[in-house]
């Protein structure tokens, strides 16, 4: 295998790793916006929900462009570390601020998760633009969940 085809391979597979994450997060913000009684919250979690579901479809097209094959399922890596939410523990409590501040963690973990895969991508790459573009997103809903914790947490 060339150095060529190993390092397509490799984004292909940081790709799939993102799509399951971004998945996983899908389904914590809509279990999350089951969960809360805050309409704000209920509203901002649907939306980020829907979110998290475009940028899924968003990377299979780049997965597609690199000739490369969507995984049906999850990555190893999804099926061994599931870091977006604690989903059981926050909703054991039945409390917004709690789910909140686990939303919060998922999202840290999401920006942490895409630096990691914008590593493996040619910055001229239209991999790698898609990524960034998600990331910038992430981290606008951090910053708005940031600012509503404290509003929560009284």
């Amino acid at each position: 295998m060339s150095n060529q085809t190993k390092a397509v391979n490799e984004q292909i597979e940081e790709l799939n790793d993102i799509i399951a994450k971004s998945y996983d997060a899908e389904k914590g913000y809509k279990e999350a916006a089951e969960e809360v009684e805050s309409s704000e919250l209920k509203n901002l979690f649907l939306e980020y929900a829907q979110q998290r579901y475009d940028f899924g479809h968003q990377i299979k097209d780049e997965i597609r462009n690199l000739g490369g094959e969507i995984e049906k399922g999850d990555t190893i890596a999804s099926k061994v570390h599931r870091a977006w939410m604690d989903i059981r523990s926050a909703f054991s409590s039945n409390d917004d601020a709690a789910i909140l501040k686990e939303a919060i963690r998922g999202e840290k973990n999401a920006l942490s998760n895409y630096e990691d895969a914008l590593e493996e991508m040619p910055i001229t790459s239209s991999a790698y633009k898609t990524l960034v573009n998600q990331r910038n997103h992430i981290r606008s809903v951090l910053g708005r969940l940031e600012q509503l914790a404290p509003v929560y947490s009284n």
